[in-house]
């Protein structure tokens, strides 16, 4: 991230709770920067490579891994003062995204915290505005960078209305502002406030040009208690 807000809540966070839950965890990313900042961290994933990964990568005598299916109606074993969901409620099919916010909510202990971050639809699609911006300035005539731009759109938004589009070629569910408020309030968390976590352009852009700073793309960031 760019402008810090994640970092700044995980270390606030730190000082004031003890065990931690990175859901989703992945290969390890965010599990490493939580172990170096609470007393204990519970990383839970449900597909064993990764899990095996994050192992290698994060070797804090202090987190525990657990092999566990989010999706599942039975929850994880798990509970946490403070949920870390980082990029983790993106799948497709709404029902499994209701799922993995219910067990979430599930691990969080009574009087504890969540932090949920999700892709923003409006970040994407305020990035093929920009690339239409980009070929403008290169030369090309507006109507034909728009034409250039929406087909290329066509073929990587599979669901405008529900935000569902392609990240990497993986179907991946991006959320409007008041839509993750709405799901997570919806499980039981009582959203306290939401804010961008900014990231380079780079990582929504194959050679960004050098003039293009901010604003930056982003993705949401709820802190909601339990």
């Amino acid at each position: 991230e760019l402008n810090g807000r994640l970092a700044t809540v995980i270390k606030k966070l730190g000082k004031r709770y003890k065990i931690a839950g990175d859901f989703g965890c992945g290969v390890g990313g965010t599990t490493s920067i939580l172990a170096a900042n609470f007393d204990k961290v519970i990383a839970v994933d449900y597909a064993q490579k990764l899990l095996q990964q994050a192992q290698r990568r994060v070797r804090a005598k202090n987190v525990r891994f657990v092999k566990a299916d989010l999706v599942a109606k039975k929850r994880p074993a798990v509970k946490v003062d403070v949920s870390f969901c980082i990029n983790a409620l993106i799948h497709p099919v709404a029902k499994k995204r209701q799922r993995i916010a219910e067990s979430v909510f599930a691990c969080t202990k009574k009087g504890g915290k969540a932090i949920v971050v999700v892709p923003s639809l409006e970040s994407f699609l305020r990035t093929y505005q920009v690339l239409v911006e980009c070929l403008v300035k290169q030369g090309q005539q507006r109507k034909k960078a728009i034409r250039k731009i929406s087909s290329a759109a066509k073929s990587e938004v599979h669901s405008l209305v529900e935000g569902i589009v392609d990240v990497g070629e993986t179907a991946t569910k991006h959320y409007m502002h008041d839509e993750i408020v709405q799901l997570l309030e919806e499980v039981g968390f009582a959203v306290q406030s939401i804010d961008r976590v900014e990231f380079p352009w780079a990582e929504v852009i194959d050679h960004p040009p050098q003039w293009l700073k901010k604003p930056y793309p982003w993705d949401w960031m709820v802190v909601a208690g339990r």
